[in-house]
C-alpha cells in the first residue's frame, strides 16, 4: 500500500515510455529515476538543470531560513519565477517533503511560463486556477498522463520515472513524439534477461510459422499468459500481474471505489483466502469472515487459479448473485451473495459520551489526506479517550498509516523498519501529534487486521501510547509495490519486508493484543472492554 506510495496491503506509478529529447546534458543523467518518490528540492534542482533555466540573484532574501546552502541559487531563481507557489507555504516550504505530481508540474509550468488551452472540466481533483493552468498544460504538452478520465491525480506522489518522462517532455527542443525504450537493470549473476527468452523466442516463432490453426492465435493473451507465469513462478501469493480491468478495479479500491461483494482477498498457498470483509458489505452482511477459504465461485473451483481469474468468477453486475462454497475450520460452508456497488466509508467518527471511536476500514487516499484534520477536530472537543478502530482493515498505502500514527507520537518517530533487497530504511512520521499524549488511546484488532492495520498497532504498540485489544491479527509482513504502465496493465509486487519500530518480524504471525477479547454473538466485547478501560 514512506512517505512512499507503497502498499502494505501501494502504489508508485512507472511510466514505460519516455520522450525523444535533445539536451546539453542527457536528461536521464539528470535524473535519479529508480527514486520511488521525490523531493522539492531535487525536483528544483533537476528542472533547472533539465529545462536550461539560469539561476541568477543567489542573494535573495527567502520566505523560510532553513534549507540546504548550496540550494539557495536554486531556490532564488524558483522564487523570482513564481516556482515556489507551487507549495503550501503555511507548512514552511518543507523542502524535504514528497513532491507531488500537481505540485511537479505547477513548478514547470511557472519556469516555462506556458498558458495552453485545453478542457481539464471533467477532472474533480483541479481545483485553483494554478492546478487548472498546469493540467492544461500537462495535457496540451503531453508533459503527463491523467490517470483516469475524471480525476487527475494532482496528489500523487511523484517517482524518479515520473519526474524523468515529465522533465523529458517539457525540455527544450523535446518532441512530444513517443518511444518505447529498453530499461536495462543492473545484471544480477546474468539473471538481467528474460529466462530462455531464445527458446521462447524461438517457440513463439515456430508457433506462427507452423501452427495448422493459426488464425486461432491470440498473442495479446499469449503475452498475457508468459507474464503471469513468470510473476507465478514467484510462488509469493502478494505479487500479481494485472490485466487492464484487474489493473483498474486495484485502483478504484484504493480509492474508496468498488463493485462485487467487498471482501479483500488472497492467494496464499494456491487458496483463495479472506484477508477480510469490507465494513457494511454484502460479504460482511452474509457471514464471510476473515481467513475463510474460498473453494468454488457458481460451482467453479477457485483452486490455484490465482487472484486474477478468482474476482473475474465472484464479481458481476449489481444485483446478481454468487454462490461461495467456504471451507473454515475444516467445515465446508455455503453462502449466496448479491452483489452491489461498494463505497468505502473509510473513516467514521462516533462518539461514546466523551470518548470518540474511529473506524478506519482501510488505509486509502481518503484516510492519507483527511486523517489529520479528523483527530485535530476530535482534539478540539477534549475527549476523555479514543478508540481506533481497525478491525477487518486490509491495509492499504503506507503514508496513510504514516498519517494516522503521527496523530500519538512526537515529529520523527519511527513507524516501521523496512528492510529491503539492498537497505534498510526507517519510515518515520513526518508531523507534529494532534492529540495530547495524555489522552489514553485503544486500538481495535482481528485477524482480518492486515498488513497497513498491523504497522499501525504495531508501532503505537513499541511505543506504548496505545493498548491493544481484541485478537491476533492476519501476520502480512511484506511491502508491495504497484508499478502501473501506460497500457493500463499493473505490476504488484514484493520489495520488502517490514518490521515494527522495535524490530518484532509479524509476517505470518501477527500482533498480538495487550488484552486479548474475542467477539461472539452480537455483543461487541472488545468495543465494550475499550470503552471500560478508558472511562
Amino acid at each position: 500500500m514512506r512517505n512512499r506510495t507503497r502498499l502494505f496491503s501501494c502504489i508508485t506509478l512507472v511510466s514505460l515510455l519516455f520522450p525523444i529529447v535533445v539536451s546539453a546534458r542527457p536528461i536521464s543523467e539528470i535524473v535519479n529515476p529508480s527514486l520511488q518518490t521525490v523531493s522539492r528540492s531535487n525536483f528544483l534542482t533537476w528542472s533547472f538543470e533539465a529545462l536550461s533555466i539560469p539561476k541568477t540573484n543567489a542573494n535573495c532574501t527567502l520566505p523560510f531560513t532553513k534549507f540546504p546552502r548550496g540550494l539557495k541559487s536554486v531556490l532564488c531563481a524558483a522564487l523570482d519565477q513564481g516556482a515556489l507557489d507551487a507549495f503550501p507555504s503555511g507548512n514552511g516550504y518543507t523542502l524535504g517533503k514528497n513532491i507531488t505530481h500537481g505540485e511537479a508540474i505547477q513548478v514547470v509550468t511557472a519556469l516555462l511560463n506556458k498558458q495552453e488551452n485545453a478542457n481539464v472540466s471533467a477532472f474533480k481533483d483541479v481545483k485553483t486556477p494554478a492546478e487548472k493552468q498546469a493540467v492544461m498544460n500537462a495535457i496540451a504538452l503531453k508533459w503527463m498522463t491523467p490517470i483516469k478520465s475524471n480525476l487527475f491525480g494532482l496528489s500523487r506522489p511523484l517517482t524518479g520515472s515520473e519526474a524523468l518522462t515529465l522533465l523529458s517532455a517539457a525540455a527544450p527542443g523535446s518532441s512530444t513524439k513517443m518511444q518505447t525504450i529498453t530499461i536495462t537493470l543492473p545484471s544480477q549473476q546474468g539473471q538481467s534477461t528474460v529466462p530462455k527468452s531464445d527458446l521462447l523466442e524461438a517457440v513463439w516463432q515456430l508457433i506462427n510459422r507452423d501452427y495448422l490453426r493459426k488464425d486461432k492465435i491470440d498473442a495479446t493473451e499469449a503475452g498475457y499468459k508468459a507474464i503471469e507465469a513468470l510473476v507465478d513462478s514467484l510462488k509469493d501469493p502478494y505479487s500479481n500481474f494485472f490485466r487492464p480491468a484487474s489493473a483498474s478495479d486495484f485502483q478504484s479500491q484504493i480509492k474508496g471505489e468498488l463493485s462485487g461483494i467487498g471482501a479483500n482477498i488472497e492467494d496464499i498457498d494456491g487458496v483463495i483466502t479472506v484477508v477480510s470483509p469490507l465494513p457494511g458489505s454484502p460479504a460482511e452482511k452474509a457471514g464471510i469472515q476473515a481467513k475463510d477459504q474460498i473453494l468454488e465461485a457458481n460451482g467453479v473451483s477457485l483452486s490455484g487459479i490465482g487472484v486474477e481469474k478468482a474476482v473475474n468468477h465472484i464479481r458481476g453486475e449489481v444485483g446478481t448473485s454468487v454462490t461461495l462454497k467456504i471451507r473454515r475450520n475444516g467445515t465446508e460452508i455455503t453462502f449466496t451473495i448479491v452483489r452491489n456497488l461498494i463505497s468505502i466509508p473509510e473513516i467514521q467518527v462516533k462518539w461514546q459520551g466523551d470518548i470518540a471511536v474511529v473506524q478506519l476500514a482501510q488505509f486509502g487516499e481518503t484516510t492519507d489526506k483527511q486523517i489529520r484534520t479528523v483527530f485535530a477536530n476530535i482534539a478540539k472537543q477534549n475527549p476523555r479517550g479514543i478508540i481506533l478502530d481497525l478491525r477487518n482493515n486490509g491495509g492499504g498505502l503506507l503514508t496513510a498509516a504514516d498519517a494516522v500514527v503521527s496523530n500519538f507520537v512526537p515529529k520523527g518517530t519511527v513507524v516501521a523498519k523496512v528492510e529491503g533487497k539492498n537497505e534498510t530504511t526507517l519510515e518515520k512520521t513526518q508531523d507534529e501529534a494532534t492529540i495530547d499524549s495524555g489522552i489514553k488511546l485503544v486500538v481495535l484488532i482481528n485477524k482480518g487486521s492486515a498488513s497497513a492495520s498491523e504497522i499501525v498497532a504495531g508501532a503505537l504498540q513499541d511505543h506504548k501510547r496505545a493498548t491493544i485489544i481484541g485478537v491476533q491479527s492476519f501476520g502480512k509482513g511484506t511491502v508491495q509495490e504497484v508499478i502501473s504502465f501506460r497500457s493500463s496493465e499493473a505490476l504488484k509486487l514484493t520489495i520488502a519486508e517490514w518490521l515494527t519500530p522495535l524490530g518484532r518480524k509479524l509476517d505470518n504471525l501477527g500482533v498480538k493484543p495487550d488484552i486479548i477479547v474475542e467477539k461472539d454473538g452480537t455483543r461487541d466485547d472488545q468495543l465494550q472492554r475499550a470503552l471500560e478501560i478508558l472511562r
